[in-house]
């Protein structure tokens, strides 16, 4: 496998210190046009999103003065608010969880196909593929302009798509696996075709996803506690009719506390 990007180690400037160097980096190969050196990958790979760094946003916080100007001025209009509305559905998957999911789907004797992420951020997952697996057609689809464009330097070989997942026109039973790291929210996308369903984006996801899955191809991704815990169990049954759950996990509640600065379950 390749080596494992290092996470940030530290607090929120930290953090929002790699973001800035690897929207600097993206700049340079934008204007250069030409890919990306491994110096430079792993410069870019240090880019977290914004979860959790909501301070950077805030022009009234004394102490992030400087980093709140600065980013302003690093941004355009659309990027600057795609990062600022990123600040409660951006975290990042830690690497052990993302190599529990690859166990997982290789002890279900998968070792190549189509591999779809929806919702990929930089691409943590294809990053954290498994040697094995590297067969595999990649496909990922991010909304947030900067990730999305990161992830294409970081994997030339996918087929990213910059968009809404609710913008991309994929045929149904297409793909062998989706993975990654769903969106959680209380909120809901416009796709004229769910709407009637009313979906929470993370059972948004979860469905379309479903969807464009072909017959015993394997879903395997987070989700916020709510698909399973919620009393009403509409979304539970809609899913057991259209798959079999092969096994679900309860990660603790700090699992992404240190790379990705949330307590979620």
């Amino acid at each position: 496998a390749l080596p494992i990007w290092k996470l940030p180690e530290g607090g929120s400037k930290t953090r929002y210190q790699c973001n800035v160097a690897a929207i600097r980096t993206l700049r340079v190969l934008e204007q250069e046009g030409r890919p990306a050196t491994a110096k430079e990958q792993e410069i870019l790979a240090g880019y977290v999103g914004w979860g959790g760094l909501a301070n950077a946003f805030n022009a009234r916080n004394v102490t992030w003065k400087k980093e709140y100007k600065e980013l302003k001025e690093l941004l355009d209009e659309k990027e600057y608010n795609q990062a600022r509305q990123s600040v409660t559905t951006s975290f990042y998957t830690p690497p052990e969880i993302i190599q529990g999911i690859y166990h997982g789907l290789r002890q279900f004797g998968f070792k190549k196909g189509k591999i779809l992420e929806p919702a990929m951020g930089i691409g943590n997952f294809f990053h954290g593929l498994p040697q094995e697996m590297r067969e595999s057609e990649l496909y990922g689809v991010e909304l947030d302009s900067i990730s999305g464009r990161i992830a294409k330097y970081l994997h030339p070989s996918a087929n990213i798509q910059v968009k809404g997942f609710e913008s991309t026109e994929f045929s149904d039973n297409s793909f062998d696996i989706v993975i990654g790291n769903v969106p959680f929210g209380d909120f809901k996308v416009y796709d004229p075709r769910y709407k009637k369903k009313k979906l929470k984006i993370h059972d948004y996801f979860v469905t379309k996803s479903l969807d464009l899955l072909r017959p015993g191809g394997i879903l395997a991704v987070i989700t916020s506690k709510g698909t399973l815990d919620k009393k009403d169990n509409f979304m539970r049954k809609e899913l057991a009719e259209q798959a079999q759950l092969l096994g679900a996990i309860r990660l603790p509640g700090k699992s992404f506390s240190k790379d990705a600065n949330t307590d979620v379950t």
